[in-house]
């Protein structure tokens, strides 16, 4: 089972909602987008490019 998490700034200005499963901290594409202020197909061209230097494994991040 999942757990969202929210965190809100002091001024209100921004929130981030996590998903926590089994005791690991979980974004999708749209999500991590907005945190760094980029294009969801930035963040996906940064994931193809990760999982094709085996920096990590398809099934631990997909």
């Amino acid at each position: 089972m999942s757990d969202i998490i929210i965190y809100n700034t002091s001024d209100g200005k921004a929130s981030v909602a996590l998903y926590s499963r089994d005791g690991d901290v979980w974004m999708n594409q749209n999500q991590l987008a907005e945190l760094f202020d980029t294009s969801k197909q930035n963040i996906g061209q940064h994931i193809k490019n990760i999982l094709e230097d085996k920096e990590l494994e398809a099934v631990s991040v997909v």
